[in-house]
């Protein structure tokens, strides 16, 4: 009997003995490492959640600009060269890159407006480009009205690898002239590719019986 009550109490030991401090510092490591994982994965879906969303916007927000682009175009009169628009009366901020900016007297939604459409890049986020636009009357220099730039759409990649505005087709005063837009958006679902957003606009018999100079100059910046 007394060594049945030893047994017992022996096995009472061994039960209450609990973790040893090694064993707890074991566990506390692997729960540490457990946590760190789990919070990096957390933390990397967040990042890719947000730049996914940001591309998204992008992609959204540039092909809103493409389709003011073509009602512009479509209704205008006078378009103006890309290639061309190199001055600093036209082009400012770009300099002398060619095909960076977009100039069109247009008669959309029944006012006579000269529209300029410019690809810069954004201060606000470098390593990118964005899309602006301003507009003007014809007449500016008299009555004053002309509006500052506004921006348009953000995250174009900062390196296209062709011009954002080119003049296709026939260029005199009967024929139609096809103005190609071509956006690069920054894109991480693509591993470094771009969302390539393009598109030919087709304007009216441009520049018969209007005047060339109606949009020069351009009013300042």
């Amino acid at each position: 009997m007394r060594n049945s009550l030893e047994r017992l109490r022996r096995a009472d030991d061994h039960r209450d003995g609990g973790f040893t401090l090694i064993e707890m510092l074991i566990s506390m490591m692997v729960f540490s490492i457990a946590i760190a994982m789990v919070y990096t994965a957390i933390v990397k879906v967040q990042h890719y959640t947000t730049d996914v969303q940001g591309s998204a916007d992008a992609n959204f927000e540039l092909r809103q600009a493409i389709a003011t682009i073509d009602k512009q175009v479509r209704s205008g009169n006078v378009l103006y060269s890309p290639a061309n628009e190199t001055s600093p009366s036209t082009c400012t901020a770009s300099g002398t890159d060619a095909g960076t900016c977009m100039r069109v007297y247009t008669q959309a939604n029944g006012m006579q407006r000269c529209v300029q459409w410019q690809v810069i890049n954004d201060a606000a986020h470098p390593g990118t480009q964005m899309v602006r636009s301003r507009s003007w009357s014809p007449t500016w220099a008299t009555d004053n009205i002309f509006t500052s730039w506004k921006t348009d759409a953000r995250g174009l990649v900062a390196t296209p690898s062709q011009p954002a505005f080119t003049l296709a087709g026939a260029v005199n005063t009967y024929s139609s002239r096809f103005l190609v837009v071509r956006f690069e958006a920054k894109d991480p679902r693509r591993h470094g590719s771009p969302a390539v957003i393009t598109t030919s606009l087709a304007g009216r018999n441009t520049n018969y019986g209007y005047d060339s100079g109606l949009c020069s100059p351009a009013p300042p910046a």
